[in-house]
């Protein structure tokens, strides 16, 4: 059993695409450019609100004035939707209160700018989470592996009993990159082939499927 499970947020605990996709598009059609599918929103995210901000803004509005005022713009859009479609994954809410009573420390990183990540899990999952790590200036987004460490460090915990759990090969290497062992879940935004690509060490294709996983890993060693 692992000690210490470290969560993504996007795509792994939370459904949150379409309320991502509704602010973009709010603030593509405030400026008359054009709106992109949910699909398509889906594809962009990953690196962060800033990264996403730049994906769907046309490239003349790319400088770094520009992405200033629209990042801010597309915050106050999520800001006011950002619960209006999220929900958690079938199974995550029952798994991950099975986990905390198993005695397993559990963690949220996300590239997802820090006062938004704190206000979602504090809402989908009160009093879960040991810790809860959004986007904070000075520390790089995933995969950089600093995070990561920061906040085992904050747990006293080692890297050899973690397991990373996220959708996207980005997590997969973040994970890695940290000496962690990795889990990728194949009900978020990224494919299972990408994850596989990525190397990730588990695959889960249920919230059963990584209990067993996290349950089950030779963590202590």
């Amino acid at each position: 059993m692992y000690s210490t499970v470290i969560f993504d947020l996007d795509g792994t605990l939370l459904n949150t695409i379409a309320d991502l996709a509704s602010a973009g598009n709010r603030v593509c059609r405030a400026h008359g450019w054009p709106e992109f599918s949910t699909a398509e929103f889906q594809a962009m995210v990953g690196h962060g609100i800033p990264n996403l901000v730049s994906r769907f803004s046309p490239e003349e509005a790319r400088t770094p004035e520009q992405l200033a005022r629209t990042l801010a713009e597309f915050s106050d859009a999520y800001d006011a939707c950002c619960m209006d479609n999220t929900a958690p994954y079938p199974g995550m809410p029952a798994l991950l209160a099975r986990l905390r009573a198993s005695g397993i420390q559990m963690a949220v990183y996300s590239n997802k700018a820090d006062a938004f990540s704190q206000r979602l899990i504090a809402h989908y999952f009160p009093g879960v989470f040991d810790l809860v790590q959004g986007k904070v200036e000075g520390i790089p987004v995933k995969p950089d592996p600093t995070g990561i460490r920061l906040i085992l460090s904050r747990l006293s915990a080692r890297a050899e009993e973690t397991l990373v759990v996220g959708d996207s090969s980005v997590d997969i290497r973040t994970g890695q990159n940290a000496g962690a062992d990795t889990c990728g879940v194949t009900w978020g935004f990224r494919s299972r082939a990408s994850l596989e690509e990525a190397g990730a060490a588990n695959l889960a294709d249920t919230a059963k499927e990584l209990e067993a996983i996290i349950l089950g890993g030779a963590a202590c060693r």
